[in-house]
């Protein structure tokens, strides 16, 4: 075997995957909404934060793992949506944008991960969500790392942040995305809160 067949093995197939997973589909439909994938961890909420971004409850919550086994593609009504996922038109999102209700990276269930991870690759934005307690977690990583190979913009959603423990996770955060050359992404903090009755 040559030197340094294995790293270009894994390079043709990165960018097979990258053409395949959204190149040309988005050649194909230039006019497509921007595709915004909410995606992350077990248990970090993301479904929450998708209700909270268009302000009503759209997406399901629970203490139930895997939550979220259907990923939900929210769309402005007047745009028109792909078929593969579970739709849904919804007025608090503007024309030209779509978010899609990841499951979870790191799924118990092999289906899940893989999806969440053909998602994350058609993506245009991927909104990492993390907690306090999970941001260090290795899979998660394996995907962000990705992400920076693919040039993939991605922002950050750090939740559930103790009190008094901001400034510290928050460093700790920003300098690990720094080694994984995410260091222009944005960090979004936000505090333990108590949810209200729309959750």
């Amino acid at each position: 075997v040559l030197q340094g067949t294995a790293a270009a093995s894994d390079k043709a197939t990165l960018i097979r995957d990258q053409l395949g997973d959204y190149v040309l589909p988005r050649l194909a439909s230039l006019d497509a909404p921007l595709l915004a994938v909410v995606g992350g961890s077990t248990g970090a909420g993301k479904s929450t934060l998708v209700s909270s971004l268009v302000r009503r409850h759209v997406a399901r919550a629970s203490a139930i793992r895997p939550t979220t086994r259907r990923p939900l593609l929210l769309h402005a009504p007047t745009d028109a949506a792909p078929r593969e996922l579970e739709l849904r038109a919804c007025e608090g999102l503007p024309e030209g944008l779509a978010i899609v209700d990841a499951p979870d990276v790191d799924s118990v269930v092999e289906d899940n991960r893989d999806l969440a991870a053909t998602l994350l690759a058609g993506a245009d934005l991927w909104i990492f969500v993390t907690t306090a307690a999970r941001y260090a977690d290795a899979v998660p990583w394996e995907h962000l790392r990705a992400a920076a190979e693919r040039h993939i913009t991605a922002a950050i959603v750090l939740d559930r942040v103790p009190q008094g423990a901001q400034i510290e996770v928050e460093a700790d955060l920003r300098r690990r995305l720094a080694q994984a050359h995410l260091a222009e992404a944005p960090v979004f903090t936000i505090p333990e809160t108590a949810l209200d009755n729309d959750g």
